[in-house]
């Protein structure tokens, strides 16, 4: 998880601590989060196809 804050603290901008409370929210709704990107449309844009995995 430490690679996952770290990309977010970089390529976000984003501090450590808030990219720990993000990464942290990730884990509590793990179950959930491939719905939400179904509802939001972002599955049909992620490369590779992998939009048919949700």
């Amino acid at each position: 998880m430490e690679e996952l804050v770290a990309g977010l603290t970089e390529k976000v901008g984003i501090d450590k601590e808030t990219a720990e409370k993000v990464v942290a929210f990730l884990k509590e709704h793990a179950d959930d989060v491939p719905g939400w990107l179904a509802k939001a449309g972002i599955a049909d844009k992620l490369p590779g196809g992998l939009g048919k995995l949700f």
